[in-house]
């Protein structure tokens, strides 16, 4: 009887669900510290501004999740924190949220340091456990200061935080634009979710589970444009990632204690600095596992993709296309470090515009238990390779190269023009899902890249544009031509 009455209580929860409209600053602050129920709705009012932090509580249900969402006509309603409150919406211990079309602005209008300041700031720090089914979609986030060059702050963060057995289960945020915020636009990090490295294997622990992360357009960070921590199999695709790291050195993206994460079809563009650390579009960090940055498009950065040589195993780069990066493509990070283990490079397509002085491993940089295969090396003008560009435990096979010497271990290279259709035509902010803007790359009838791959087991299957791979006539670089 008892469960009977349980469950008939949870099934009469939507019935008993509320929709609450908010379009003046009193209702907002009346609202604000409520204890919401499964299957409520809190609507804000469009060209209404509030001030201060949204600070709701309570949750929902799978059936019967709480939704924050927009009424009314006229431009979205904004939350102004003004740099006072350590975020416009502040959600702590949540499960089963969804929060749609906010505009939310958290700054006193200085560049000053303020600590731990968020657009959208979502903290776990209650009882151990899963904390599922968080929703954050279509909301502006600009104009956040707090500690301009932290990591720990920024447009959209979700922590947990002093906790030993909790994860998050069914995380996404989408579709949402995030501008000129101090530290990193979106963020995640956990106090518990680890990779534990032994000989021969490794043990995830408390790992994040059913993370997406897409179509979310980043531009102007003090740090990063976006850090994936703590998960399991997650997906970051189809985010443009701009101009980041204007106060401090940090990669566009980069993944720290993950397991299977798949970063794809992704521009990253605009990370310049006169320092020489961390400034690439993309980043393979430590602590992590079977590691794909597949499909993606960097350019005009300082360079491509960064190769961390601390403990990091199985990383994946392929079908990415670096075009006009501008000092270097593949930066391994930490040169005394020799843990890094299985990379492997394969039909990448690098462009690199007259004019540029690019090293294709930037100087003081040692490539290390890395094969790289079926990659096209153009130069417009004269390529060059770096000081430590033979490694340690490093193989070129069966790649490209145009204006820059063959690697001296690869004895099946091919020297040539690859006879491309129009390169280093592409601009930014392209559209992420038909990659079409990179058309350029493509392959001329004739190219000596046609059918020329060797061939590479468990290659995803497509090349950038969804070109479906036939095993055994596949082209080298990361178009293919049928």
């Amino acid at each position: 009887m008892a469960g009977f009455l349980l469950l008939l209580a949870l099934l009469c929860f939507p019935c008993l669900a509320k929709e609450y409209h908010i379009d003046s600053q009193k209702q907002f602050d009346a609202l604000s510290a409520t204890v919401f129920l499964p299957g409520d709705t809190i609507l804000f009012k469009r060209s209404v501004q509030f001030n201060g932090m949204f600070a709701p509580s309570g949750n929902g249900t799978e059936q019967a999740p709480i939704r924050i969402d927009v009424y009314g006509h006229g431009q979205r309603p904004r939350i102004n924190s003004h740099g006072r409150h350590i975020a416009g919406l502040f959600l702590q211990n949540p499960s089963y949220w969804e929060v749609n079309g906010l505009e939310i602005t958290n700054t006193d209008r200085t560049d000053k340091d303020q600590g731990q300041l968020f657009g959208i700031y979502v903290l776990v720090k209650g009882a151990e456990g899963t904390y599922k089914h968080i929703y954050i979609n279509d909301c502006y986030i600009h104009d956040v200061n707090g500690k301009v060059a932290g990591k720990g702050r920024g447009g959209i963060h979700v922590h947990v935080k002093g906790l030993e057995s909790t994860l998050i289960h069914d995380l996404r945020i989408t579709n949402n634009r995030i501008v000129r915020v101090g530290g990193v636009g979106i963020g995640n990090a956990s106090s518990c979710g680890r990779i534990e490295f032994r000989e021969h294997d490794t043990v995830s622990h408390h790992l994040w589970t059913k993370v997406y992360v897409a179509a979310n357009y980043i531009d102007h960070t003090g740090r990063n444009n976006v850090i994936a921590r703590a998960s399991k199999d997650a997906v970051y695709e189809y985010n443009t990632l701009a101009n980041s790291s204007r106060y401090d050195t940090g990669h566009s993206i980069f993944c720290f204690n993950t397991d299977g994460i798949r970063i794809q079809y992704n521009e990253a563009y605009g990370n310049v600095g006169n320092d020489g650390r961390d400034r690439g579009g993309f980043d393979a960090d430590y602590n992590c596992v079977n590691t794909f940055i597949q499909y993606n498009y960097s350019h005009d950065n300082m360079w491509f993709c960064g190769i961390m040589k601390k403990r990091n195993r199985n990383a994946v780069i392929r079908y990415n296309v670096s075009q006009n990066d501008k000092e270097g493509i593949y930066f391994y990070g930490f040169e005394t470090n020799r843990e890094a283990e299985d990379i492997h490079i394969y039909n990448n397509t690098h462009f690199v515009r007259k004019g540029l002085d690019v090293s294709v491993f930037p100087e003081g940089r040692t490539p290390i238990n890395s094969l790289f295969e079926n990659n096209i090396f153009f130069f417009e003008g004269r390529g060059k390779w770096g000081r430590n560009a033979d490694g340690i435990n490093t193989l070129f096979r069966n790649n490209l190269y145009f204006n820059i010497p063959p690697h001296k271990s690869d004895t099946s290279h091919i020297a040539a023009n690859p006879m491309f259709v129009q390169p280093g035509l592409a601009g930014a902010d392209i559209v992420l899902k038909t990659m079409d803007a990179l058309r350029g790359y493509r392959l001329k009838p004739g190219s000596p890249c046609i059918d020329k791959a060797v061939t590479i087991n468990n290659h995803g299957g497509k090349d950038l544009l969804r070109t479906k791979l036939i095993t055994g006539k596949t082209d080298i670089g990361a178009f293919e031509r049928h």
